[in-house]
This record gives structure tokens, sequence and C-alpha cells, in this order.
């Protein structure tokens, strides 16, 4: 993980901070150079012998996310070199395995109680500066894919494809050749906020010109399984939620309610007809989450007098096609037998149910929410009026709570066709 210490031509002034800002009395040029030193220590320390089990831990588990990767003809040296790269990262930017406790929440005091296998932060001083640098990297940055629009002195320009917003980063603060770099040029990698600006954590990876499609149906790819990174654009997300409360009325206009039950061969009719209702708009390049999920649709091989799918709307996830809803309903529905509060909570354990959901089936299902949810959570006081809401809200991560259910990905990407 080398990095270069150059100087910014003309050091500029600090921006006007708030009173008490220990970043405040510094120059921008002198913020840069704090922050690349800091990153560097955070990667030294990773690196200790002490942290040595949590390091062989998250290396083995990049390894295994990479081994859907096309990396035959990669050299075993190198691809060595890029997985401990990216383990050390994560151990410092998001945690192990990436689901939070990073050494920067560490070193702030916020990481979960429960975090484990993570870096030990002892022994890592910061003052009170490097402490505030370490409250902007929180949120771990911005980790994604680029393209190069523009150089001037010692800063790039990049597009991010995921957000289609642009960053100003300072590249005398990377290992990377100031010649490495070209408009047009996609690359990867995880920059982080010093104040306005932005340096590299680390050196990112710069692919051909010639790969740009294969870049951008990438990233296509990472939208449709986790949209979030493209609503950190303010006007991305606006535009999103719009459009999902377009459809959310098509969808009752359409039929009358905002869940349509039955057949296989009924609800991909009602499928069908919505997806002609709504059309697709026609200055963004959205893709629906069911349209990205058609091999969940009823084929040839599904029953068709099977009555085991639905088609639920909701005016902010959008729209959902749901093989076990029958089933569901049928747990909420009395009289309570045995069965019923296991499966339901099977259900609560489930990521991969909405808790809107649940919520749907409780207001249509009320009459013994409160005897099938105390003996699903095991909570003899449970009362759905007074605990249903907070239950479902924390059985989810905040992160994702509010987003729209609708895939919006940036204009870049309108240069190439969706995957098919």
């Amino acid at each position: 993980m080398t990095r270069t210490r150059n100087s910014i031509s003309r050091a500029a002034p600090a921006a006007a901070s708030p009173a008490g800002d220990p970043l405040g009395r510094l120059t921008l040029d002198e913020r840069l150079g704090l922050a690349t030193r800091l990153e560097g220590r955070l990667v030294e320390h990773v690196l200790r012998p002490v942290n040595a089990d949590a390091v062989r831990r998250q290396v083995d588990y990049v390894g295994s996310q990479m081994l859907d990767l096309d990396t035959d003809g990669v050299d075993p040296g190198v691809r060595a070199a890029m997985t401990l790269d990216g383990a050390v990262d994560m151990l410092v930017h998001s945690g192990p395995r990436g689901v939070g406790g990073s050494l920067v929440h560490r070193v702030l005091g916020t990481a979960p109680p429960d975090a484990a296998d993570g870096a030990c932060p002892a022994g890592l001083v910061v003052d009170d500066a490097e402490r505030a640098l370490l409250a902007q990297w929180a949120d771990g940055g911005v980790l994604g894919y680029f393209i190069v629009t523009d150089l001037v002195d010692e800063h790039a320009v990049l597009h991010n494809l995921e957000d289609d917003l642009e960053y100003r980063v300072f590249t005398g603060r990377s290992g990377i050749r100031p010649d490495a770099l070209a408009p047009g040029l996609p690359l990867s990698g995880r920059i982080l906020p010093v104040g306005a600006v932005w340096i590299f954590a680390d050196t990112p990876m710069v692919f051909s010109p010639d790969s740009i499609t294969d870049v951008v149906r990438g990233v296509v790819g990472l939208l449709a399984s986790a949209p979030s990174p493209a609503y950190r654009n303010p006007r991305t997300l606006a535009r999103a939620r719009e459009l999902v409360a377009d459809h959310h009325r098509a969808f009752r206009d359409l039929f009358g309610d905002v869940l349509v039950e039955g057949t296989a061969t009924h609800v991909l009719d009602c499928y069908l007809r919505f997806k002609d209702r709504i059309g697709a708009p026609a200055e963004e390049f959205a893709l629906l989450p069911s349209l990205r999920d058609e091999r969940w649709l009823p084929d040839d091989a599904a029953d068709p007098d099977d009555a085991a799918f639905a088609l639920v709307h909701h005016p902010v996830k959008g729209l959902r096609l749901l093989d076990w809803y029958g089933q569901l309903r049928e747990v909420h529905t009395p009289p309570l037998a045995p069965w019923k509060p296991q499966r339901l909570a099977q259900v609560l354990a489930d990521p991969d149910v909405p808790s809107w959901v649940l919520a749907l089936l409780a207001e249509r299902r009320p009459e013994h929410l409160d005897e099938l949810y105390r003996a699903a959570t095991g909570r003899p006081g449970f009362a759905w009026e007074r605990d249903g809401a907070a239950l479902l809200r924390d059985r989810e991560p905040p992160a994702g709570r509010d987003e729209p259910g609708i895939v919006m990905a940036s204009s870049v990407m309108g240069r190439v066709p969706p995957p098919g």
C-alpha cells in the first residue's frame, strides 16, 4: 500500500470552520497531509502482529468472495496482494466481513458492543484533529467505480457510476502515477473526505478504456442487489421516490388494492398488465426489483391452479412478488395452531421478508396478533398495538429502511444496454 507525498502546488487556505474545529486552523495542504498520514497509520496498525488473526480471517473472507470472479489470468502474487489490500481496507473502514466494527469506529468508541474479530485499537493514539478526520470517515467514505472526467493540477474529477455525482480527488495523496490517469478511464477504489475534497484511501485500480462496458454492467449488477449507493445523490433519491409513488397509484388504480393474490397464471398476468401500465421512465435508467428478479416469476413448471403467489405494492418500497404470502396469511388467520408461531419466528429471523409485508398482514388479520407474536418472540408481555411497530423496525437494518424500492442507475450507464 504505497503512498506518494506530493505537495499541492499552492497551499489553499482553510475553509471557514465552526468555532472549536481542530481542523479549522490548518490550510488545505496541511489537512491533506494530515489525512494521508492518518490513513497510513490506520493501515500500519491493522498490519501489526497483534491483529494477525483478524487479518487472516478477513483475508479468508475476501478470498472466498473472489471465487466467482474470473482471476485465472491474474498472477498469484498480484491476486494475493489484492486480497490482502481488500481485507485491510475492510478492517479499517467497514469492519470484519463488512458488517460493522471498523477500526475507525473502534477508535472513535462507536463500534457496536458485540463487534468481534476486528482490529484491536490498543496503542493507536490520535489527537483532536485526527479524531475530527475520523469522524468524517465514520461512514466509510465512498467505495465504488468511477470514470475520470477531468484532470486539473494535482486533482482528478471522478464521476461515480453508482451515485451519478462528481468528486474532486487529490491524486498527489496516493501511490498512483500522475500519468496513469486520463479522461475516460474507469477505476475503482475508496475515497475519503477531507472537508469538501477527497483523497484515495489506497492506490485505486485503473481499468483499460475498452473495459467500460464490462465495468458498467458490473455496477448495474451491484446496484440491483444493493441500490443504496445511488441514493447518496439527492436528485436520484427524490426522482426514485416520485416514480415509486406514481407506480403505487397506478397499481391501485389497476387492481383496486395494493395486493393481488391468486394462481400463478393470474399473478403473472397481473404483473404483465402492471408492467405495461407504468412503462419505462424515459429520462432515467431504472430497474424494478421484480424486473431484475424474473427468475422468481411463475414459469411453465408452476401449477397454473396453485394459488401460492401474491403481487404487492408498497408506496415507498415498491413492488414485490411473493411466493410465500399465502402461507404467511394463514399464519395470521385464526385459529392459532402450534405450527404458526414457529413459522412466524422463522420469518421474523429472515431479513429477506420485508417488515412492511408483515405490517400489511397484521392490518388485515388483527384477530390474534398478541397471542401469535407472544409465542413467536418468546415475550409474554408483548402487545401488538404497543410493541409491534418497534419489533418490525428493529428487525431490519437502519440503512435502507426508507429508501425507495427501485433501482436507479446513473446517467452514465445509459451508454450500454442493461444486462439481459
